[in-house]
């Protein structure tokens, strides 16, 4: 199902990838980043979570040449890091949940 050259297929495996990518980031950032540095995490962590989408993009166009699938990716990779900065970015308040 994941190796077809569908726009939704592409928009919906890049937002189950974004959104499992933003968890671990969550959930596993403050930890490992204490490991690091004194202070607690920033907002800006949460970057690292569009890093599959953007791969998944990338492997969609590139090796199985699938035009419409890696659009999908594309366009969802594109409004969750527009909605980052519009809406976490120049927050004062932290994301992370410890």
């Amino acid at each position: 199902m994941w190796k077809n050259d569908n726009f939704f297929i592409g928009m919906l495996a890049s937002l189950m990838l974004t959104l499992a990518s933003a968890a671990v980031v969550i959930l596993a950032g403050p930890p490992v980043y204490r490991l690091f540095s004194v202070s607690g995490p920033e907002n800006k962590l949460l970057l690292l979570a569009f890093l599959p989408g953007i791969l998944l993009m990338r492997w969609y166009m590139r090796k199985f040449r699938f035009e419409k699938a890696g659009m999908g990716a594309l366009l969802i990779v594109f409004i969750s890091i527009i909605l980052y900065f519009v809406f976490i970015d120049g927050g004062d308040f932290s994301i992370y949940l410890f």
